[in-house]
């Protein structure tokens, strides 16, 4: 018989063990490290209870989880704690038992404000059938930083249908045409020259620099900014040093925009390592949305940071329209949407809003989409 329960501290070494049976080599990456971080340890934890709800058998082996990262969530005036859904998996021979509804169901069940972003079909599905509710869309944006020729003829041999007739002239090509160094050459000299007038659109009197340590400017910044959007994970200094300093196996990078000495907005970046791909990532963005020179400003200081280590692609999101138009203002393009999912349990009639267009500030790192390594 299997059990479906909430975990406790008694129960990690089991889950500890169920982790490495799920993830194989990427098990020391969720534990135990990023998970004391994120469940044990999270300061928006409502009591000393675990978000994790387990599948265990009779032996007291976990054969089955579901987790909750808590993070805090503004909603106009109101402060409520949020819930992201993440970490559902069922190993392999215990599959087709109901377990994995079973543990999102009472995962739901204990938490008034219940959310997914970045999920994979298989749980979209049960979050539907417990009856989540869709909210604004996320644009996930991409965009060239610089390509190497090796990355450029891997990706020719990718995209080409016939690769009979690719193996047969590419040695030709490569070799004595030096095709891909060319092509290199060519895209590399497209892509900065758009930079170059991008850049030189920028506001001057903005001043950019990397700021090591959070300090309380950002609270500041934060009681200035809150106000514009309706709904937002509140990002104060206690959040900004939990999530982007205190997160295992992360190396963010934080930047500031000043004018006239005031604080005006911030960018978080993240340079992948292996075993991810070569891709530089902005994991949040914060500006006044009518604020188009902050915006560019600090777009731009991110691709110039990425291309800076030569990686190849850059990666951004977000659910703010005025955001979007920054991004593709600066070069990117649209990759995909995604549309998160909401469980509201709470009575409050001012929270209708939830599920209100245009309403929620979503980003790259929001749920735990950036994570190290990412999917």
């Amino acid at each position: 018989m299997i059990t479906i329960r909430r975990a406790t501290l008694e129960d990690k070494p089991a889950i500890f063990a169920f982790l490495e049976k799920a993830y194989g080599d990427k098990a020391r990456y969720k534990y135990p490290e990023r998970w004391e971080w994120q469940f044990e340890k999270n300061p928006y934890k409502p009591n000393d209870e675990l978000p994790v709800f387990i599948a265990v058998t009779e032996d007291g082996q976990v054969v089955g989880q579901s987790a909750a990262m808590y993070e805090p969530l503004k909603i106009e005036q109101e402060s409520q704690i949020l819930a992201w859904a993440l970490d559902a998996y069922v190993l392999e021979a215990y599959r087709g038992q109901n377990l994995g509804f079973e543990t999102l169901r009472i995962n739901c069940e204990n938490h008034p404000l219940w959310m997914g972003m970045v999920m994979a079909p298989s749980s979209r599905h049960i979050l539907l059938k417990l009856g989540c509710q869709p909210t604004d869309k996320v644009i996930a944006f991409r965009r060239m930083a610089h390509i190497d020729p090796d990355s450029l003829w891997i990706g020719l041999q990718n995209r080409t249908l016939d690769k009979h007739l690719l193996r047969k002239f590419g040695t030709f090509l490569v070799k004595n045409l030096r095709f891909s160094y060319l092509g290199a050459w060519f895209i590399n000299t497209g892509v900065n020259i758009q930079d170059f007038l991008i850049s030189s659109r920028i506001d001057k009197n903005i001043k950019i620099q990397e700021c090591t340590t959070i300090s309380d400017e950002f609270d500041k910044f934060w009681q200035k900014i809150q106000g514009k959007f309706s709904i937002i994970v509140e990002r104060d200094s206690t959040f900004l040093t939990w999530k982007y300093h205190n997160q295992p196996n992360m190396n963010y990078k934080i930047f500031t925009a000043h004018k006239n000495g005031e604080m005006t907005g911030y960018i978080i970046l993240r340079f992948a390592k292996p075993p991810e791909s070569n891709t530089g990532i902005i994991a949040d963005i914060l500006a006044d949305p009518d604020d188009r020179d902050t915006l560019a400003a600090l777009i731009n200081t991110a691709v110039r940071q990425f291309k800076a280590e030569n990686l190849k692609y850059i990666s951004a999101a977000s659910s703010i329209p005025a955001y979007q138009r920054a991004f593709r203002n600066a070069g990117f393009l649209k990759q995909k949407e995604i549309v998160p999912l909401l469980h509201n349990r709470c009575e409050n009639p001012s929270y209708r809003c939830l599920f209100d267009s245009g309403h929620w500030f979503l980003g790259r790192s929001d749920h735990d989409w950036d994570q190290f390594p990412y999917a």
